[in-house]
């Protein structure tokens, strides 16, 4: 799942964490996409995860705050949580380096 920060930014929330990526994709299919802990600033936490494709791969699963349920709760209410994949990306927002908000109205909780 996908929510949207308060600065117009893409977070991705995996098991009530919540992660920020600079959506710059890296390697040879330019597929992979580095995210890190939103606490990270904050408090230090040192989680990260790597997505390929579609794929998740935690690379460090260890948080030293509590989860950001209240956060991901709010987003639910205010219609900010957005269930897609990552491939769901256009070429123009890959370029961007954002999502384009417009469609997501339209979007599936499958796709």
């Amino acid at each position: 799942m996908f929510l949207i920060s308060r600065k117009g930014g893409t977070l991705l929330a995996i098991n009530n964490f919540l992660y920020r990526s600079n959506l710059k994709f890296f390697g040879k299919s330019n597929n992979i996409l580095y995210w890190e802990c939103v606490q990270n600033r904050s408090v230090k936490c040192r989680s990260r995860l790597k997505t390929v494709g579609d794929d998740l791969y935690v690379t460090n699963d260890v948080h030293n705050h509590m989860g950001d349920n209240v956060r991901i709760e709010a987003a639910k209410v205010s219609g900010m949580l957005i269930h897609r994949k990552l491939s769901s990306l256009t070429s123009a927002d890959r370029i961007q380096g954002s999502w384009k908000l417009e469609d997501e109205a339209t979007a599936t909780p499958d796709q």
